[in-house]
């Protein structure tokens, strides 16, 4: 879909597209630049994202089934799970860098990467390890943005019923399932969210006004209760239920390549990257250590749940419903458009555009209302495709390309500490990832019964 483009395409998995106007391709030398492009708003100039935007974005694509799964995580896996958040915080913003010195990589090597690239991460794979690598990581991305979609549907549906259970009690978790699906069948028939680039900055408010909310309501819950926090000994399979949805929690690597290439300045990506894990550090951080000293073994699967009853409940349980169906439509929009490039569906607004959307949400909902439980789903995408693309291939693919040689291209060399510990990074992904996957797979099997499921 051109967007006063003469020369280049804004494409198709673009998911945080905020281009307008007369289009430069970006660079990551802002030397390049004659003039500095004139800002709009938020961050985002005519020219695309600079830093700060480019951050709020990675923000509000990672950061809302955290903040409601997480504090449940965290007294699963005891007081280590603390450390265990902080330590894969670190991990995959060092992952996230490492994907955008690939990206640097590949325009310094390749002067048709300098544009807008349609999929950069599978760009990324296929051009360290082969086409392998490309059908990988893109399988990875799908699977994982298809299941973030189902769980956001789930969380929103399961606020919602909380928040109007006084006022409509009969109207179950699987209706509201059932009425956000199809209140969010029409905005999908939408382009990608360069068209409605306020969805990202909406995310990123919703979120932090849903913490606040759930913090103030957690100190007061921690004041008045007299209840004894119990904290019991937990099973393998509770770790590492929980380690899935932690990896979860920071699995935002699949979009991190599409932000950079949406960015002015590519070079100033790793600056965006501690932004945002920072500020995402900060919200869960309060969260989790609360919810462990004043819950305890009581920590509902979703925080909300656990809370007691008071305004700021209502107004939590808006924000973050708020947050997820926005949200929801971020990381839907690259499997759309993924599954229109492969029945060659044209770009603009269309009949089969519409049909295609519609087939994907009718599948979201037979999923949702057959096993809704989010956080195993949590933990099962988490421990599988996120602990790849987050951990294991981005570490791996930096190594790759560093390692190839060619005349004309720079050479890199890494120094050995920081190979080795890349190689741990990787074991570590794929052991915890394998384990993770294991329980969550597990746990699913055991506690699925057909006649608990919404079609019953």
């Amino acid at each position: 879909m051109n967007i006063g483009i003469t020369k280049y395409e804004s494409t198709g998995s673009s998911s945080f597209a905020c281009l307008s106007g007369e289009f430069v391709p970006p660079t990551t030398d802002k030397n390049k630049f004659q003039d500095v492009p004139k800002n709009v708003g938020c961050g985002i100039t005519k020219h695309g994202l600079s830093a700060i935007s480019a951050a709020v974005f990675i923000v509000g694509e990672m950061a809302g089934s955290g903040i409601l799964a997480l504090p449940r995580a965290i007294v699963d896996s005891g007081w280590i799970g603390l450390i265990l958040l902080t330590v894969l915080c670190l991990t995959s913003g060092y992952g996230g860098t490492r994907l955008g010195l690939c990206w640097e990589i590949l325009e310094e090597r390749y002067p048709e990467y300098r544009g807008i690239s349609r999929n950069p991460y599978p760009t990324i794979a296929s051009r360290a390890v082969g086409r392998w690598g490309s059908i990988l990581v893109s399988a990875c991305i799908q699977i994982t943005l298809f299941g973030a979609g189902v769980v956001y549907l789930l969380l929103a549906s399961q606020n919602v019923q909380d928040l109007l259970k006084p006022l409509l009690p009969r109207v179950t978790f699987c209706t509201w399932f059932i009425i956000f699906a199809i209140l969010i069948t029409g905005p999908m028939w939408l382009g990608s969210p360069k068209d409605f680039w306020i969805v990202g900055v909406g995310a990123v408010m919703t979120t932090v006004l849903a913490c606040v909310f759930i913090f103030i309501q957690m100190i007061f819950d921690g004041i008045n209760s007299r209840a004894i926090v119990h904290h019991n000994p937990k099973s393998f399979n509770d770790f590492f239920l929980s380690f899935g949805i932690i990896l979860f929690s920071f699995g935002g690597a699949s979009t991190f390549p599409t932000i950079q290439n949406d960015m002015i300045d590519r070079g100033k990506f790793k600056r965006s990257v501690y932004i945002g894990f920072a500020v995402i550090l900060l919200l869960y951080l309060p969260l989790t250590v609360s919810g462990y000293i004043v819950y305890g073994d009581r920590m509902n699967a979703n925080i909300i749940l656990s809370l007691g009853r008071s305004i700021f409940v209502v107004l939590a349980n808006i924000s973050m419903a708020s947050h997820l169906i926005l949200a929801f439509l971020i990381v839907v929009n690259p499997v759309c458009q993924e599954l229109e490039n492969i029945f060659d569906i044209p770009h603009e607004f269309c009949v089969l555009r519409c049909v295609i959307r519609t087939c994907m949400v009718l599948v979201m909902v037979i999923i949702g209302e057959s096993m809704p439980h989010f956080d195993k789903l949590l933990a099962l995408v988490g421990g599988s495709t996120v602990s790849l693309l987050t951990f294991v291939l981005p570490n791996l693919f930096y190594m790759k390309l560093c390692d190839q040689e060619s005349p004309g291209w720079k050479k890199r060399k890494i120094p050995l500490h920081m190979r080795v510990f890349m190689w741990e990074l990787i074991i570590i992904g794929l052991i915890g990832g394998i384990a993770a996957t294991y329980s969550a797979f597990l746990s699913i099997i055991n506690s699925f019964n057909f006649s608990k499921s919404c079609f019953l």
